[in-house]
């Protein structure tokens, strides 16, 4: 499995996204609300990506629970 690691403008460009989205709300609660909705928006669209183009994009599922470091 590929990890892939965003750079500068990437990362800076999903901050904002993520600023603009937290400035829309005034609770805390509703804020991690629509950033999980905006998550799961993007896994929906990369098992989409990964549906229609197989060799572009692998998804598998790895039944290790996951290790807190």
């Amino acid at each position: 499995m590929a990890t892939t690691h965003l750079d500068a403008e990437s990362r800076a460009e999903l901050h904002l996204e993520a600023e603009k989205l937290i400035a829309c709300y005034e609770s805390p609660i509703e804020t991690v609300k629509a950033l999980m909705a905006y998550n799961c928006e993007i896994e929906t669209q990369i098992l989409a990506l990964a549906q229609r183009y197989p060799q572009l994009v692998a998804v598998s599922f790895d039944p290790t629970p996951p290790v807190l470091r």
